[in-house]
């Protein structure tokens, strides 16, 4: 095996101390930029790789950086990691996973193991349940160390730590304008379990926009899924076998748990969107492949990971004194499971006017 060069070797061949060219790597002022420029070209020559070990001990940072996630394997978390590995990739960084579930000791726990690795900052997605939280212990103490956090997917009022999310609020209005447009008026929603903050601010937000739109809230017509197909399928089966009065449209919380909702309606012989239009939320590609493919709020999900891992580098370098909270703008994806209801007028006219009628 060819021996690993060291800051020793360099030194060596340069007649300078392994100090002198470990400052002269870090491009300190107390060194000359000619003998700067004569470290670099002997590192290209020799071909030296940094022990990044030795590199943490010294300066009290790694080239490494924490993501927690309640679930990796999420196609919304998947699509936001891989965005972050990039960009980090490109900025010499190296990207450290792990899942927190929903279980805020988890976190707690996630972070302490990855301060201990000397980590410069964290992207991380805790199960906060309110906007303006009562932060544990352990929380409050990272706002005052040198530790950078940035959230994902989460909008707390004010920012605490840094913050980047989609504007799902918007998405909400979205989504209602669309369905009451097409002539839509009792409409069904599948929120998320557990019910953490986004899942909570969203609900809040579809319970808003309906009163606005002076439209009624039956409490049989909102159901809590789990956050996977099977729990779509499930919480759609107890929405549908829940009233007589059946929803003309159902709007779910993630495209997760509308493909879910997808499988029970075709199971149960529902035609969408002909007896029941469908939308939901995040926009992951496989919804334009369902049959009928889904409609769905487009969330820029590799731009949330790209633009956290950016606002991290900026905190870890010191360029911000604030919070900063980043909302992404969202759009909605028209597709073939939204649609008027049976008993809308455009509806009405059009199979009456049919020759098959």
């Amino acid at each position: 095996m060819k021996k690993k060069v060291t800051l020793r070797d360099i030194g060596k061949r340069l007649g300078l101390s392994a100090m002198t060219v470990s400052l002269a790597l870090r491009d300190h002022p107390r060194i000359p930029e000619s003998t700067r420029e004569r470290v670099h070209a002997a590192i290209r020559e020799l071909d030296y790789k940094p022990n990044q070990v030795a590199r943490a001990l010294a300066t009290g940072r790694s080239n490494l950086i924490g993501v927690i996630v309640p679930n990796s394997s999420d196609p919304y978390y998947a699509e936001v990691i891989r965005a972050i590995e990039d960009a980090a990739s490109q900025a010499g960084y190296h990207v450290l996973v792990s899942n927190g579930s929903y279980d805020m000791n988890k976190y707690v726990d996630r972070v302490r193991a990855m301060a201990a690795l000397h980590m410069g900052g964290i992207i991380t997605a805790p199960p906060l349940l309110s906007e303006r939280p009562r932060l544990p212990s352990f929380w409050q103490e990272l706002l005052e160390s040198d530790l950078q956090i940035v959230l994902v997917n989460r909008q707390l009022r004010p920012a605490i730590f840094h913050q980047v999310a989609a504007d799902y609020l918007t998405g909400v209005r979205l989504v209602l304008d669309a369905l009451v447009e097409r002539g839509h008026r009792r409409i069904g929603y599948l929120s998320g379990t557990p019910a953490m903050l986004p899942i909570k601010q969203r609900w809040r937000a579809f319970q808003r926009h309906l009163q606005r739109l002076g439209l009624p809230s039956d409490p049989r017509l909102h159901q809590s899924s789990e956050l996977t197909f099977a729990g779509g399928a499930a919480a759609g089966r107890r929405l549908w076998e829940g009233t007589t009065e059946k929803p003309t449209a159902i709007v779910a919380f993630s495209d997760t748990v509308a493909i879910g909702l997808l499988r029970f309606l075709h199971d149960a012989g529902i035609e969408v969107p002909r007896a029941v239009s469908v939308v939901s939320f995040d926009g992951l590609p496989l919804g334009e492949f369902t049959t009928p493919s889904l409609s769905s709020v487009v969330t820029p999900m590799y731009e949330v990971g790209s633009r956290a891992f950016t606002l991290l580098l900026e905190a870890m370098e010191g360029r911000h004194s604030a919070p900063q909270s980043l909302l992404l703008p969202v759009h909605l994806a028209l597709r073939e499971s939204i649609g008027p209801p049976l008993s809308s007028p455009s509806r009405l006219s059009s199979k009456l006017s049919s020759p098959l009628a």
